[in-house]
């Protein structure tokens, strides 16, 4: 299963709207091969001030699981809905336009470290793969070393026990997204993110890299940051799982 995330920006002033209309859609149909597994395997949608992030995990190709939701009438209306908001503009009648949308708004894989499932806690169902998404306030021209840095930081040894199921990292310019799975509570995934980056040094080497108040060399200084730079969760839909 792979996972993809894409990310653009709306007109400011119109975040309301926008979130209304990515809150309330209809499911659309998970769509499969001719055999095979289904297409759609889960769809996340976030917005962050006027920035909305779409993650998406699919069985097979990005493109065929985006040309596949293009036929879904739940999400044409959607793109109907979004498109007067959009800082910049697409033509929906123009297949050149679509398509540069959607390469602009391709946010690339820089990680992905998943956990064996024998390292995860038992834990009732509805506590399994929570997700967290994390936008960094990137300074001018370093998105590159932040998402590096957060890669390189690891938060347990590779053979202990945790709550963190998976974590990915994309960046696109000065667009850096984390992408964290909980199995259990996100409040301590968090707790256990910031003790690990001030443990490492990691919080020292990010400091001049972000725009942040807190201090990232203190554990509840950099749990504070983490906590505000958290991105508002408006939809996630997952295959046989009720929305």
């Amino acid at each position: 299963m792979e996972r993809h995330a894409l990310s653009f920006t709306v007109k400011p002033g119109s975040e309301p709207q926008v979130a209304e209309i990515l809150s309330s859609y209809g499911r659309p149909a998970a769509g499969r091969r001719p055999g095979g597994p289904a297409l759609l395997r889960r769809t996340s949608v976030f917005l962050a001030g006027n920035r909305v992030i779409r993650v998406i995990d699919v069985e097979g190709d990005l493109h065929e699981a985006l040309a596949h939701l293009a036929g879904q009438p739940q999400i044409q209306a959607v793109e109907q809905a979004l498109n007067p908001h959009l800082e910049i503009p697409r033509n929906l009648a123009d297949a050149q336009s679509i398509r540069a949308f959607q390469e602009r708004s391709v946010l690339p894989l820089v990680h992905d470290r998943r956990t064996p499932p024998g390292l995860l806690p038992e834990v009732p169902e509805h506590l399994h793969e929570r997700r967290l998404a994390l936008l960094y306030p990137v300074r001018q021209g370093a998105g590159a070393e932040v998402a590096q840095l957060l890669a390189a930081t690891r938060v347990l040894r590779p053979d202990a026990a945790t709550i963190l199921a998976r974590t990915t990292i994309f960046q696109r310019m000065d667009v850096v997204l984390r992408l964290v799975e909980v199995h259990g509570d996100t409040d301590e995934a968090l707790d256990r993110i910031a003790l690990a980056a001030v443990r490492s040094g990691g919080g020292a080497k990010l400091a001049p890299l972000v725009t942040a108040d807190e201090d990232l060399e203190d554990p509840q200084g950099f749990r504070a940051f983490l906590q505000r730079i958290t991105v508002r969760m408006l939809t996630d839909r997952r295959l046989g799982v009720p929305a």
